[in-house]
């Protein structure tokens, strides 16, 4: 049975990991090594059957435990090329790791998996969402920091079986709450996160052409609610007339204690 499990989510940090009968995958690596492992450990998978590191950007809350990670498992990274010379840059990786660059391929093969990398418009050069094909056929989504829903996103992760959208924020929370207004300009921006309006809507198109497992993810801690995320996504899904639990299921991950979603 294939496993998706949201492991670490939000602006603390971020990282998931994606798995099979012959191994699994690890999009992102923003917490330490040691949480890793003990939450991979926790429910029962190795992080030795890692087989490759998917990095959307190198924001610290996407990458703080990376240097250790792959001290400890020397897996091929995958990002792209914008993102892998920024890591060595920050002297996270070094010239000789094996990496393969998204952006300059159709996609990257590792047993299992087909990966694919999407553009998006967060404010990070080379920042990137994932979609991973599994051996049995599932197509899986991985989508945060987006700062738009751009129509390459929408084609690309169309006909997924799971997605995983960020719903960042509600804009009245975000405007009235403690944050400098630079600060508020830059999330609301292009180049920042999305509302939950933007991701319910998505999420409700992406239902018309067949996904069924949806979760909301890199949730604001001050501009946000779990409540209000899972709101906005199940009003855009009942006015398409789903049902929760018998169309479709939706799950909020939290920052940390999330669980194994099967798949």
């Amino acid at each position: 049975m294939a496993k998706f499990f949201p492991m670490f989510s939000g602006s603390e940090g971020n990282a998931t990991y994606i798995g099979t009968g012959v191994g699994g995958l690890l999009v992102d690596v923003g917490v330490s090594y040691k949480k890793i492992k003990d939450t991979l450990s926790f429910a029962e998978i190795s992080i030795s059957d890692i087989k490759a590191v998917l990095i959307t950007h190198h924001h610290n809350d996407h990458i703080k435990g990376l240097k250790t990670f792959l001290k400890k498992h020397h897996v091929p990274l995958v990002a792209s090329r914008e993102t892998v010379y920024a890591l060595e840059f920050l002297q996270i990786i070094n010239s000789e790791h094996p990496r393969i660059y998204i952006d300059e391929i159709e996609f990257a093969q590792f047993d299992d998996f087909k990966i694919k990398g999407i553009s998006t418009s967060h404010d990070c050069n080379g920042s990137s969402c994932f979609t991973i094909t599994l051996g049995q056929g599932q197509k899986v989504a991985v989508c945060t920091d987006l700062g738009v829903m751009s129509d390459a996103i929408k084609e690309g992760i169309k006909g997924s079986h799971l997605v995983m959208l960020e719903s960042n924020h509600d804009p009245v929370m975000l405007r009235m709450g403690p944050y400098p207004a630079e600060l508020k300009i830059r999330i609301a921006s292009e180049k920042g996160h999305l509302p939950n309006a933007v991701c319910a809507e998505t999420l409700s198109e992406l239902y018309k052409h067949g996904t069924s497992r949806f979760v909301l993810a890199h949730l604001s801690e001050q501009n946000n609610t779990p409540e209000k995320a899972a709101s906005a996504t199940r009003s855009a899904l009942m006015d398409k007339g789903a049902v929760e639990d018998e169309d479709y299921i939706l799950y909020v991950a939290k920052k940390e204690g999330n669980k194994v979603i099967s798949i």
